[in-house]
């Protein structure tokens, strides 16, 4: 998921929109400008993401409201049940999907490929994606159908417990992602600690809120969610659901005071 993409999907969670639900344009934009964005980035970003198929959205009067791509609600879903503690069981096996788009049809072969990296597949090899979950009926609906001459075939791979520890490592680069992990999880707990010593009012809460976890949910989106048996001793990622929670135990009532001004509740 690139940072973009991720700081929408990051505004609407801080506005507790439901999957499937949508966002009024007024309240996004506002909250994308509060995190940075300027207008006509905001409205670039947008108009991308809906192009990109990533963004839905509709006209009721004259106002535009969007809701999430049903693939970035998957991801979403995937990150959250992560931060909560609830990996996968690890079956023992590496689930994948062979494929073979002709080039006439690469924007499913894009789409096939961008969706299933947002459920956690990884590129082994070009036509192969591995995963260590099966999550072909979950993929498949959030595709166009499969273009005619192509092949879309499910499969796994069983190794021995040993290689398929050191696999996961080297495919999903997990000593890099732990490194990244540690850097933002001590700076977030460092911005948290200094917000309950003196806490941001209701106009900074976002901000600081956002300074503090988004860049701890960007790393959570990288994550591949493994199951814990292949998952390094000392995995950083188990504390993120923690620390998110602390940040949203200490910014929370300003944050309360922020949406209820922009959405007038």
């Amino acid at each position: 998921m690139s940072p973009r993409i991720g700081l929408i999907c990051f505004a609407f969670g801080v506005a507790q929109v439901s999957p499937g639900e949508f966002l009024v344009g007024p309240v996004l934009m506002r909250l994308l400008g509060d995190l940075g964005l300027s207008s006509s980035a905001a409205r670039s970003l947008l108009l991308r993401m809906r192009r990109d198929g990533w963004l839905r959205s509709e006209r009721v009067g004259r106002q535009a409201q969007y809701r999430l791509a049903p693939v970035l609600d998957a991801a979403q879903a995937r990150l959250e049940r992560q931060l909560r503690g609830n990996r996968p069981l690890w079956s023992g096996s590496f689930n994948g999907i062979l494929y073979s788009i002709p080039e006439d049809h690469r924007a499913f072969r894009d789409r096939l490929r961008r969706s299933a990296h947002l459920l956690g597949y990884v590129t082994l090899r070009p036509g192969l994606l591995v995963a260590t979950t099966d999550r072909f009926e979950e993929l498949i609906p959030l595709v166009p159908p499969q273009p005619e001459g192509s092949q879309v075939l499910r499969m796994s791979v069983t190794l021995s417990a040993e290689d398929s520890r050191r696999i996961a490592v080297e495919l999903w680069d997990l000593d890099d992602l732990a490194v990244r992990y540690r850097a933002v999880l001590a700076d977030a707990q460092a911005r948290i600690t200094r917000a309950e010593i003196r806490p941001p009012p209701p106009r900074r809460a976002l901000q600081d809120f956002a300074a503090a976890a988004f860049p701890v949910y960007e790393v959570g989106a990288d994550d591949p969610d493994l199951p814990a048996e292949l998952l390094p001793a000392g995995w950083p990622g188990q504390q993120t659901g923690p620390t998110l929670g602390r940040a949203l135990q200490v910014f929370g009532p300003s944050l309360r005071d922020y949406l209820a001004t922009i959405l007038g509740t």
